[in-house]
């Protein structure tokens, strides 16, 4: 695990979370059903919701993998590419395992830098080759999703992933994504493991303001 990182999950905590979804009807999207139904293409199951891990750990794959197996839910994994095969992070056998598992993966940049610190050439790199790697590695898979690492962007980043047709990206503004919301600034449900189990329940079956 990520000593320190409150969004972090103990595995407890993360099954009991999947356990609450489950019993409560909630239906997990893959990104490509979760943009049909963004995009009013197919009809919204009742309560849906998309699962997704920021950065690549290797708990992801050790951990969160094997639970979510157990209740046949999709994931989608936003990688930084440059941290595979370092310590704590998958490899890429891992990565391959989660996508063969239906997992979707896509990009979180590089080296999860703050991109507003960067220039538009190095945001450029960081997210285009994020990109590029993904798709080589895992073959005809398009990684045409992002999330911001930090949250952070500015309008150079959103200029970027515009004109290379990323379809939507993800931020850390707290709340439910809708179709109400700009398709490269879209809201999540952030995860704290310092908050009590009730606050996540809360975020999730109250709809927040747009």
């Amino acid at each position: 695990m990520a000593t320190g990182n409150t969004y972090v999950l103990h595995p407890d905590t993360f099954a009991r979370q999947m356990d609450y979804l489950a019993a409560h009807h909630f239906t997990p999207l893959t990104l490509a059903e979760f943009a049909s139904v963004l995009e009013h293409k197919q009809p919204s199951p009742a309560h849906p919701v998309l699962l997704t891990f920021d950065d690549g750990y290797a708990n992801n794959a050790e951990v969160a993998l094997p639970i979510l197996q157990k209740h046949d839910f999709p994931a989608t994994i936003y990688l930084s590419t440059a941290l595979v095969h370092t310590p704590g992070y998958l490899t890429w056998q891992q990565v391959k395992q989660l996508s063969a598992a239906g997992w979707d993966v896509a990009s979180h940049t590089m080296t999860h830098p703050h991109l507003p610190k960067l220039s538009k050439k190095e945001q450029h790199e960081e997210i285009l080759n994020s990109r590029a790697i993904i798709e080589h590695e895992l073959g005809n898979q398009p990684a045409n999703t992002f999330a911001y690492p930090y949250g952070e962007y500015n309008r150079a980043t959103l200029r970027i992933l515009k004109k290379a047709q990323f379809h939507y990206a993800f931020t850390t503004q707290e709340g439910w994504a809708t179709s109400e919301q700009p398709p490269l600034e879209l809201h999540r449900i952030v995860v704290d493991s310092q908050k009590p189990f009730e606050d996540w329940v809360h975020a999730l079956t109250e709809p927040t303001a747009k």
